[in-house]
């Protein structure tokens, strides 16, 4: 094997694979142990080609996503199903690298636009909106999963979007937006990610970075089995005291409609109000929402209806 292809096999070995090398002068035990742990595509006649391609990316793709890539081809070198020829894998080792690369490459003015990556924009149902086939979901992005909702725990505001994550919430927008990832979606009791999410991309608008029409805001609040209107308002109230900064939201949704009295207790009329549906309806003509839609885990019948 050639030194380039060998420097690379130890890499990966010792930083990805946890090899239990001895520590030493003795070169060969340290080989031996080194070859039991490589991936078989690199001790393969494609060997020195794949090294070849990796190490060009290298400097620009972080552990985790070249981990997966090493493992992705070795799952392909030893694939008896779908025996792929050596054209077809150094393809796609030269794809994945690249994919893998291009959080370094969107900044890069060397590089013509065409070549890097954007994400795919399909039309999103009736809406006839332009959306990206991958979202930037709230759930896990925030400093606190208790919800403001909750007296006395409830977590300060001032606070939480001062917080060490706010900054790298704004870099993971920006990010986003130079892919073409512009839908972020969040929830009412996803802790504070609304608050923060709201918070961070006004800041970027108010900086010029972005603007309102640069993304698709969507949030959702979820309905208790007896959840009545006047109820419902107050949880819509607590959310606009949140998100009324944008001015608007462009997708409001019904959080996790999955069983049918969930179902029941959206569509039905009420006989005094007219029914938590048809608050939404009303919000819609405020201009304060533009669609509305539900988020669910529930079966194929359900969400039919």
């Amino acid at each position: 094997m050639s030194r380039r292809g060998f420097s690379l096999t130890k890499t990966l070995s010792t930083r990805f694979f946890s090899t239990d090398e001895k520590k030493g002068d003795d070169s060969d035990d340290d080989d031996n142990a080194t070859n039991a742990n490589t991936p078989s595509f690199i001790s393969s006649t494609r060997g020195p080609q794949v090294a070849a391609i990796l190490e060009k990316y290298a400097s620009k793709i972080h552990d985790d996503s070249f981990l997966k890539i090493v493992r992705q081809l070795e799952f392909w070198h030893t694939n008896t199903e779908r025996d792929l020829s050596d054209e077809e894998f150094l393809a796609l080792t030269e794809r994945l690298a690249k994919i893998a690369s291009w959080r370094e490459n969107v900044d890069d003015v060397s590089i013509p636009e065409e070549e890097k990556l954007k994400i795919p924009k399909v039309r999103f149902g009736r809406t006839e909106l332009q959306m990206p086939i991958i979202t930037c979901g709230g759930m896990r992005i925030q400093e606190t999963w208790i919800p403001d909702t909750v007296p006395l725990l409830k977590p300060n505001k001032s606070k939480v979007v001062k917080s060490a994550s706010q900054d790298n919430l704004k870099d993971v927008i920006l990010c986003c937006l130079k892919v073409g990832l512009n839908h972020f979606e969040t929830a009412r009791f996803y802790g504070s990610s609304e608050v923060q999410f709201v918070d961070a991309l006004c800041n970027l608008i108010d900086e010029g970075k972005i603007k309102r029409s640069d993304f698709i805001f969507q949030t959702k609040i979820g309905l208790l089995s007896n959840t009545k209107t006047a109820e419902f308002a107050k949880f819509w109230a607590n959310s606009w005291t949140n998100v009324s900064k944008l001015g608007y939201v462009d997708l409001f949704a019904f959080h996790c409609m999955s069983l049918n009295h969930q179902l029941d207790n959206v569509l039905s009329d009420d006989a005094d109000d007219g029914g938590v549906y048809k608050f939404a309806l009303d919000l819609q003509k405020e201009g304060k929402i533009r669609h509305i839609g539900f988020s669910t885990h529930g079966c194929a019948q359900n969400i039919l209806r």
